[in-house]
């Protein structure tokens, strides 16, 4: 009885750990015509919910993702649009920016500077607000790191705008 006791308290606290890692994945898809390898584990945006991220009018936003080029980068660019009913709508102060000084080293989080050796790993780490402006809608965040026209990583999140704070 003991033991059987011993087993059902280890399978408890494995479900709670199991539980509290998969809470923090986005829901996050390929780009069309895209595949990067895990892609899901390599991306992080808050908040976000299981099935789609919220995002709350007057608030900042967190994304982080982490990518490992093949070539060398010369420079990087932000291609950040919502897909709204098959409209890309860009987000303003994001999409078309320099992304170079966003970037760390994945392993000692030291600031790096384009051009990027290849074959390492980088944490890219970006912080943007919702603006009040924006419609309260469901829509698909289309983010893509780019180096001139080639994709370092290309991901689209399931969100909704919502009415957030009020300021």
């Amino acid at each position: 009885m003991r033991k059987m006791f011993k087993v059902w308290i280890v399978a408890v606290v494995f479900a709670i750990v199991l539980s509290a890692v998969y809470s923090h994945v986005t829901p996050s898809e390929q780009c069309p015509g895209e595949s990067f390898e895990d892609l899901q584990e390599r991306i992080q945006v808050t908040p976000c919910g299981k099935t789609r991220c919220k995002l709350p009018k007057n608030t900042n936003i967190t994304v982080v993702f982490k990518f490992t080029p093949k070539k060398v980068v010369k420079s990087i660019t932000n291609e950040v649009f919502a897909n709204i009913a098959g409209v890309p709508l860009p987000f303003i102060g994001v999409d078309g920016t320099d992304a170079c000084g966003n970037v760390k080293r994945a392993d000692t989080q030291e600031a790096v500077a384009c051009p990027l050796p290849a074959d390492q790993d980088y944490v890219y780490t970006n912080v943007f607000p919702v603006q009040p402006f924006y419609p309260a809608v469901n829509l698909r965040v289309h983010w893509n790191l780019k180096d001139g026209k080639k994709s370092l990583i290309c991901f689209e999140v399931p969100a909704v705008i919502t009415a957030g704070k009020k300021n």
